[in-house]
């Protein structure tokens, strides 16, 4: 398994020249981790998990991943964050955990929630608050990370045109379905559409994790072509 920075075959080719501009390897080290035996017999205490499998999986996300640093854009981070994935230890876990986890992403800015890798491959967030918080599914997979980010990145460039403004979330939704939805960056809480040279974003990842916030959205435009069409795009959703 080659680094992501080395290879980053399975992403596009918006979210490999994003690596490529904006990200570098930093040193990543599992020596103090558990070993691999011990992380065998760990995995083996959890009902129903397959321990083959999951320890792969965590081999290759440290293999693929470990190291990767990058200033994020995403309303997610906002800050450097270096990707650490690093299996959990037996008293990480609680009586109520059903599957492998590992910790995925270090970040230096005091939020108060955990990015964790889910044994099947799956990104969760978590807000690492008190009265048990729900453990929150945003991607599939952290390449769908990596491409919601390369999006972020190539939006700052593009004229912000309606930032959660009328219409409502459910309207913009609604009408979303005539806008061409980009599969790779989309997640359990973030989905991205574009059309003529603008692009939506609908972002719950906030609204799940934490009690309170609402879900929100935003569209950005490419030029002032892409500007004008976004602006009838929310029209037509207002009506």
């Amino acid at each position: 398994m080659h680094h992501v920075l080395d290879d980053p075959s399975g992403l596009s080719p918006r979210a490999a020249h994003f690596l490529r501009q904006a990200a570098e390897r930093t040193s990543f080290d599992l020596s103090e981790r558990l070993t691999t035996d011990e992380l065998r017999l760990l995995l083996s205490r959890l009902p129903g998990v397959d321990v083959q499998e999951r320890l792969a999986l965590f081999q290759r996300a440290a293999a693929r991943y470990g190291g990767l640093r990058y200033r994020s854009l995403a309303w997610s981070f906002e800050e450097t964050i270096t990707f650490a994935p690093v299996p959990w230890a037996a008293d990480d876990y609680s009586p109520e955990d059903q599957d492998a986890m590992a910790d995925l992403i270090e970040h230096d800015v005091a939020h108060p929630y955990a990015v964790w890798l889910r044994g099947d491959g799956t990104v969760v967030y978590c807000f690492t608050g008190p009265h048990s918080p729900p453990v929150v599914p945003v991607f599939p997979n952290v390449d769908a990370l990596l491409e919601a980010e390369a999006l972020y990145q190539d939006c700052a460039t593009w004229i912000p045109v309606s930032l959660d403004d009328a219409p409502s979330l459910a309207a913009v939704e609604a009408h979303a379905t005539r806008l061409t939805l980009i599969r790779e960056a989309c997640g359990y809480t973030e989905r991205w559409w574009e059309q003529e040279g603008f692009r939506l974003h609908v972002w719950r990842t906030f609204a799940a994790v934490f009690p309170g916030y609402g879900a929100r959205w935003a569209v950005w435009a490419r030029d002032r072509s892409g500007e004008l069409a976004a602006r009838s795009f929310l029209s037509q959703a207002r009506t």
